[in-house]
């Protein structure tokens, strides 16, 4: 380890103090305003930069919480937007469904009909039916046919003073009276969805006349249950030559599974 003796330090000492007694007569006689105007041409620029450096750091958390609120703003508006575009789909939705409706109306104008809509399915999902809120209260029994507002839907089958229960076409429990349109002949309409299927009519005549594509529609043999409304279209027919049966494959002229607005018909006009 190097030590300094008393004479070397004190040789230090002598020196540190001529050399601070001579910068500071420099300085008082203006001698060292070269060397600091050189001084701050060098290092101004980068105390310049250091002091920007400090003050967007400074203003770092001022500006990230500028920022967060205009991005909660926009995302609080566009959230806002996409409420309301929802919301007037769902309007024209249910202009649509209502024009149908007074459309079913005056070409029926014979019926008497009531609008409802679906306010429930069945919780299991087993079973095809839907519940209206309308029940005894405003008419509606057990047997009134309902539809949707141009296409069979399916019968009442349980009444409570202010809701009712619709059992679909297509629910294996089901059958209505059912007849080819085009050309007359009748049978009976079976839905199959818990057998994997839609619907089939049965019972035809051996010599039915019945292709795919044609159009079912009731038949009016079904109690409360008015001819014309319009089941499904035929996708195929089965001929069993020996049995000498035949039958027919149904497709619905709705999606079940997107039912909302209903009518129900409460009778005929002269009150039948």
């Amino acid at each position: 380890m190097l030590s300094l003796t008393l004479r070397q330090t004190a040789i230090l000492i002598l020196l540190f103090v001529v050399t601070s007694s001579g910068l500071i007569l420099l300085d008082q006689r203006n001698r060292l305003d070269p060397i600091r105007t050189g001084a701050e041409q060098v290092l101004g620029p980068l105390n310049d930069s250091f002091n920007r450096l400090g003050r967007a750091i400074g203003n770092l958390g001022t500006d990230d919480s500028e920022l967060a609120r205009q991005l909660a703003a926009v995302t609080a508006e566009r959230d806002q937007l996409l409420a309301e575009n929802v919301r007037l789909r769902q309007l024209e939705q249910e202009v649509v469904q209502l024009r149908e409706q007074l459309g079913f109306q005056t070409a029926h104008a014979e019926l008497r009909t009531l609008p409802a809509t679906v306010i429930g399915r069945d919780p299991e999902g087993s079973r095809q039916y839907v519940v209206i809120d309308r029940g005894s209260n405003d008419g509606v029994a057990v047997g009134m046919a309902v539809v949707s507002p141009n296409f069979f839907v399916g019968q009442v089958t349980e009444v409570a003073p202010d809701r009712a229960r619709v059992t679909l076409a297509i629910d294996s429990s089901y059958q209505v009276g059912g007849l080819i349109q085009r050309s007359g002949a009748d049978g009976i309409v079976y839905g199959r969805w818990q057998s994997g299927g839609h619907m089939t009519l049965r019972y035809l005549d051996p010599a039915a006349d019945v292709a795919e594509g044609d159009l079912v529609v009731t038949s009016g043999q079904t109690a409360r249950v008015p001819a014309g409304l319009v089941i499904g279209r035929v996708t195929q027919v089965h001929r069993n030559v020996q049995a000498d049966t035949v039958s027919a494959d149904l497709a619905p002229m709705l999606d079940y599974s997107q039912l909302s607005t209903l009518t129900v018909i409460l009778g005929t006009a002269d009150g039948q």
